[in-house]
This record gives structure tokens, sequence and C-alpha cells, in this order.
């Protein structure tokens, strides 16, 4: 058999394992710093739905904070809907513009109560948003925040990932090679 044919199916079988391991590493990986960058939302929207419900006005959980443009900032923000879908008081513009969710989702939540989603207003504005209905289903409070740092760990883990991939596949080849030559000098000791 070709030497370098016996060597690619030895090694193949590793190469094929690595590649799947580094698969899977980088979808776990992926995925948790995705899911994590809700974390903050969820404590913003929770704590101002549980005001609305114990009598608090909404215009007051958002405060006289001068508004974030979500286009340029990473800041998290707080917006509070009526159900038609009409600012009734939030911290979040948009090209200088109150922060308009689409209908359908203010009409989801206030359907099943909560939803969580990434949102591309246009290309660049990438927002995790998490929304949820106030216990009379009066109000839809939606908090947001940038996805771009997220999104630039997710670039460098796929890097790492890339990069500690071929390095192993790199390193698998070295040993299958080191174990046929070792091989080979075992056999021919062996003949002599």
């Amino acid at each position: 058999m070709n030497k370098y044919l016996s060597i690619f199916k030895s090694w193949f079988g590793y190469a094929a394992l690595v590649s799947l391991l580094c698969v899977v590493i980088y979808i776990v990986t992926q995925q948790n710093f995705r899911m994590s960058a809700n974390d903050p939302q969820y404590q913003m929207v929770e704590d101002a739905a549980n005001a609305i419900d114990k009598g608090a006005d909404p215009k007051s959980l958002v405060g006289p904070a001068p508004a974030i443009e979500i286009s340029e900032s990473l800041s998290p923000f707080l917006v509070i809907y009526d159900v038609a879908g009409n600012v009734v008081a939030g911290t979040a513009t948009l090209n200088g513009k109150p922060l308009k969710i689409p209908q359908g989702v203010i009409d989801y939540i206030q359907k099943n109560g909560k939803d969580a989603a990434s949102w591309q207003p246009e290309p660049g504005v990438r927002q995790a948003m998490v929304g949820s209905a106030t216990a009379g289903k009066k109000y839809i409070v939606v908090a947001g925040r940038s996805l771009r740092k997220t999104g630039e760990r997710i670039d460098l883990l796929g890097e790492q990932v890339l990069f500690g991939w071929a390095m192993s596949l790199l390193a698998m080849l070295v040993v299958v090679v080191l174990q046929d030559m070792m091989t080979k000098r075992l056999e021919q000791q062996l003949v002599r």
C-alpha cells in the first residue's frame, strides 16, 4: 500500500474526531455568549413590569436620562409600550426617533407574556431584546442592548477554534507519521 495513503487513512479518523469536537465547542460556546447577552435585559424588564403591577407610573421607571441612540451606544435601554404599540416611556431612539418595534412583536408578547430575540432594525444595528407584558397586560416592557461586543467575542471565538482545529490536525498528522515510522522500524528489527 502507498505509504502516504496509509498515513492519510490513519490520520483521517483523528481528523474527523477533532473536527467534530471543534464544531461542538464552537456551537456551544457561541450559544452561551448569545444567550448570556440577554441577562441584564431580563432583570430590567422584570423589575419594571413588577413595579408597574404594583402601581408605579411607567414614566417614573425610565427617569429623565438622556435618550440612548441605539445605533451608536452599547448601553442597555428600557422602553414601555401600550398594547397599541405606542411608546409610553422610554430611553431609546433610533436615528433620533423614539424606538418603534414591530406591532407583531407587541402582539406576540401580549399573547404569550414574554419574548426574547435578536432584532436588527437596520444594517449594523443588532440588539438583544427581551420583552414582557405586565400582569394586567396593559403595558409591554422591552429592554435591549447592542450585540456588537457579543458579536466581536463570537468572531474571536471562531478564530480561536479555527486555530485550535488547524494545530490539532497538524499535531495528529505528526503523531501518525511518527507512529508509522516507529512501526516500520520495529518491523525491520523483528525481521532481522
